[in-house]
């Protein structure tokens, strides 16, 4: 027996409407709306049925089978899935620890507690992959950061403000915003505005490197009025 019923040679199976029931299509986007996106990868990729998928998850039921299926290959379908499954849900709750909660289906994690578990225990992992740069992960900010989550367009000016960055990302993102300075030279002031609040300049830097910029200017004209004839 085909192991996805919407793809059997039969009418019922070609004429099987691709937004609802065991179609491989619809289960598809159940598992990417899941966050299953491991396990919807390994069905793209063949190395699992979709209907397998949807049956493992409790989302439809298998035909009692009338002839003589090997229990060892059913066995083995089900050990290969788990292993998927586990590998799915893995990356889905650190893809939460790193994001935040979905909007629309909220936390995979039962408890506060068990998120903080799980931000403890993968700390580092998340860290390496996603604490770097000037940006950290949602669970940084959840549970080591004293105050509100800053938004994306202000995080880095607002970690280096605080002393948070490492100095190996402080230099990098001091000579990032460097050159974002030096980019905005001739711009008109509502211009040079948007391109400072673009690229989160902090008005500290711009203020003591718009200083330094006029200093040399200063200093020539001191030199130049005091070598002018009395």
């Amino acid at each position: 027996m085909p192991d996805d019923p919407g793809q059997s040679g039969t009418a019922a199976g070609r004429q099987q409407n691709p937004q609802h029931g065991n179609s491989r299509s619809y289960i598809l986007r159940r598992l990417e709306a899941a966050g299953l996106h491991d396990v919807a990868e390994a069905v793209r990729s063949g190395r699992v049925s979709a209907f397998a998928a949807a049956v493992e998850l409790g989302w439809t039921a298998r035909p009692e089978n009338i002839g003589s299926g090997s229990r060892n290959q059913a066995r083995r379908r089900r050990h290969r899935f788990e292993a998927l499954a586990e590998d799915g849900q893995k990356n889905s709750r650190l893809m939460e620890l790193w994001l935040g909660p979905n909007p629309t289906q909220g936390s995979l994690f039962n408890s506060r507690e068990e998120l903080q578990t799980a931000w403890e225990t993968h700390r580092a992992e998340l860290m390496a992959r996603w604490g770097s740069h000037g940006r950290r992960p949602a669970a940084f900010y959840e549970f080591e950061f004293d105050g509100v989550r800053p938004s994306y367009a202000t995080e880095r000016s607002t970690l280096w403000r605080i002393g948070l960055l490492s100095e190996a990302e402080r230099t990098e993102v001091e000579a990032e915003w460097e050159v974002a300075f030096a980019e905005a030279r001739g711009m008109a002031a509502q211009e040079r505005r948007e391109h400072f609040a673009h690229h989160d300049v902090p008005d500290e830097l711009i203020r003591e490197w718009t200083a330094a910029r006029k200093r040399p200017r200063r200093q020539a004209a001191a030199s130049e009025e005091a070598a002018a004839p009395k």
